[in-house]
C-alpha cells in the first residue's frame, strides 16, 4: 500500500494539470478571437472560413460559439462583439475562481502533509 506522501504528491500533480488544463483552454480561446477580431472590420462583418482554421480552432470555435460569442453561419466564424465584454468578465471571474479553489486545495493538502 503506498504511503500518504504518494497520495499527495499524485493529488497536488492532479491539482496542477487540471490548472494548466483550464489555462490551454483559455489561452486557444484568445487566439482564435484575436485571430478573428484581427480579420476585417470591427463587428459583425470579420469572419474566417471555417476551412481556414485547424482542427484545435474548430474546435475552439464550436466551444466560443456554444458560449455565445461566436457565430457560425455557411461554413463562417462571425465574432459577435456585442457578447465579448460579458464574455471576458465571465472568463475572469472563472478563472480567478478557480486558480483561488486550486491555491486552497494545494494548501489542504500541503498541510496534511505538514501535520502528519
Amino acid at each position: 500500500m503506498p504511503g500518504r506522501g504518494l497520495l499527495a504528491v499524485a493529488c497536488l500533480v492532479f491539482i496542477a494539470l487540471c490548472c494548466i488544463s483550464v489555462v490551454r483552454k483559455f489561452e486557444r480561446e484568445r487566439r482564435l478571437l484575436r485571430k478573428l477580431r484581427g480579420r476585417g472590420a470591427i463587428g459583425e462583418g470579420s469572419s474566417v472560413p471555417l476551412r481556414e482554421l485547424t482542427d484545435d480552432e474548430r474546435d475552439c470555435a464550436e466551444s466560443l460559439a456554444i458560449a455565445g460569442v461566436l457565430t457560425i453561419q455557411y461554413q463562417r466564424c462571425y465574432v459577435r462583439s456585442a457578447e465579448l465584454p460579458v464574455f471576458r468578465h465571465r472568463r475572469v471571474r472563472l478563472a480567478l475562481s478557480g486558480g483561488f479553489a486550486a491555491l486552497v486545495l494545494a494548501l489542504i493538502v500541503a498541510l496534511l502533509i505538514l501535520h502528519r
